[in-house]
């Protein structure tokens, strides 16, 4: 498992946003599996997504639509087997926000144990639209 704390920080452009990576997991996403197959691990993650968008307003799954498709298309291929799951943050603040923050964007997305999760993840939200994805949490005062 991969993980990145405050003290080790790394940018990405996110459209035309400047954000700083806060945190980075890389998880086996098959652990405790016992049995089943490809087609049901996509509907069971597929699920588990769903519960989490829901909860996490502010969560980008990346290539979401495709794994739907998949799904639906009864796709009998595993998903890669690492999940990955990143938090950055930004200063940018919309116009219409009270008082001071910053905007915060998770991201979601599965690989290959050979693929560098930094890079794939700068491949991921370099066309995003943090403006639109991002959700700001103001500063307790």
């Amino acid at each position: 498992m991969i993980q990145t704390g405050n003290d080790e920080l790394r940018s990405y452009q996110v459209g035309s946003i400047h954000a700083e990576l806060r945190s980075l997991t890389v998880s086996d996403d098959r652990e405790g599996m016992l049995e089943g197959t490809p087609h049901l691990h996509r509907r069971f993650r597929l699920m588990s997504i769903d519960k989490q968008m829901a909860a996490t307003p502010h969560l980008y799954v990346h290539d979401l639509d495709k794994i739907r498709a998949d799904a639906k298309a009864r796709v009998e291929e595993w998903l890669p087997r690492e999940r990955a799951y990143a938090q950055l943050t930004s200063w940018w603040t919309p116009e219409d926000a009270a008082g001071f923050g910053q905007t915060v964007l998770s991201v979601m997305w599965f690989q290959t144990a050979a693929q560098d999760p930094f890079a794939y993840l700068a491949t991921i939200v370099g066309p995003l639209d943090w403006t639109t994805l991002a959700r700001f949490e103001p500063f307790d005062d």
